[in-house]
């Protein structure tokens, strides 16, 4: 009962999530149908360790490269979900470079299999049911050749789970910057998505390395250890679904803006003048207020383009856009923050009034722009007040 609980709570994971991302997601979001792709690839991977774990070798000694396969495409469709949501609307004919070691050694498997006859496939399948993989040289070229082949492509896949969680993180963080340069409110797109996406990643690439070094074998004949793997497994892919299904391809977002508002031409001479335009145009007509103010209508109003103003503002203020309007909504929070009449407001009520978008986004901008929250600001501002009252009374 454990062993089918275990080899099953991946399946329906996966398969849940894989009919729930790919139906028709492609031409709207195809960030969430590679998404989905990936859930059925993890489907097929999984019912590979289902026929291997209730012992049906025979099977599985037929759909060991279709397993090989999988196991080693699961990394790269993951990075290329990444790439969708942030920077690709589309993949292209060179994205496919990362599947070929898979596709090498798997038809690689399927032909040993197809011709080491049906006397050596006994021979491997009697390897299989004794706990397989155990390397050792034997007599037997066709033998020796599939396990050289198997410990190669566990190899290969101990690379990829670094390599990729390297590629992924350095997605998420250029993600991060570049919504940083074109939005004042990044939080609307999920950005705390990009976080959990990244802990979630680390877990299972982790998790992956440690059981692929310990083997299949080793889980073979004790059901609970291998329900430690399956619950693992299922409940990290199963957050990674629930979180993809939720998120928009934002790259795909940033496209669209970028049609709506073309881009216009700019001179360098143009500098001072832009800065001038920039600076008025969030004094006097207080733009930062509104809390969905993206860099296209900046650009729009300043009769510029966003790629220009965006480095304006990172040369100039040595700042990113977000940075750049938070400090004025900083100013705006201390203004009423010094002011007795808004000592009635709640934190969330004045980030509200001065254009942040929650209350976490504006503690960590104040707190950034002056080393204190807003709350000890206000704290501090009182006991200012009330040692001032004393003295005067006092004297």
């Amino acid at each position: 009962m454990i062993r089918y609980l275990a080899v099953l709570n991946p399946l329906y994971a996966t398969l849940f999530w894989a009919i729930v991302l790919v139906m028709g997601t492609y031409r709207m979001n195809r960030a969430k149908f590679m998404l989905g792709v990936f859930m059925t690839v993890a489907f097929l991977l999984y019912l590979g360790h289902a026929f291997y774990f209730t012992r049906e070798f025979r099977i599985f000694t037929w759909y060991e490269w279709i397993y090989t396969l999988t196991s080693l495409s699961v990394f790269p469709l993951y990075y290329h979900y990444i790439r969708l949501l942030t920077v690709q609307v589309k993949l292209t004919l060179s994205d496919f470079l990362h599947y070929i070691p898979a596709l090498i050694i798997a038809i690689t498997s399927l032909l040993l299999i197809i011709f080491m006859g049906p006397i050596n496939r006994l021979t491997y399948l009697h390897q299989l049911e004794h706990g397989s993989h155990n390397f050792y040289l034997s007599d037997n070229p066709w033998i020796d050749a599939y396990q050289m082949l198997f410990i190669l492509s566990r190899l290969v896949f101990g690379i990829q789970v670094f390599a990729y969680l390297g590629l992924n993180i350095r997605l998420i963080r250029k993600h991060k910057e570049n919504i940083a340069q074109y939005y004042s409110n990044p939080e609307e797109l999920s950005l705390n998505w990009a976080q959990l996406m990244y802990i979630f990643l680390l877990l299972t690439s982790v998790a992956g390395f440690i059981f692929n070094v310990m083997g299949r074998s080793t889980f073979l004949d004790n059901s609970l250890k291998l329900l430690i793997p399956s619950f693992t497994f299922s409940v990290l892919l199963f957050i990674i679904g629930y979180l993809g299904n939720r998120q928009d391809q934002i790259v795909k977002q940033i496209v669209k803006l970028d049609e709506m508002y073309p881009e216009g031409d700019a001179t360098e001479n143009e500098s001072n003048d832009v800065v001038v335009k920039l600076e008025a145009y969030f004094t006097s007509q207080k733009a930062y207020l509104n809390k969905d103010l993206k860099i296209w209508e900046v650009s729009k109003i300043l009769n510029s383009n966003r790629t220009y103003i965006s480095g304006i503002i990172n040369k100039h203020y040595g700042m990113n856009f977000c940075s750049y309007v938070n400090h004025y909504r900083v100013e705006e929070a201390r203004r009423m923050l010094e002011s007795e009449s808004f000592d009635g407001y709640t934190l969330d009520h004045i980030g509200d009034l001065s254009g942040f978008g929650s209350l976490n986004s504006f503690i960590r901008a104040f707190q950034k722009e002056t080393d204190i929250t807003p709350g000890k600001y206000r704290e501090d501002r009182k006991i200012r007040k009330s040692e001032q009252a004393f003295a005067r009374t006092k004297s």
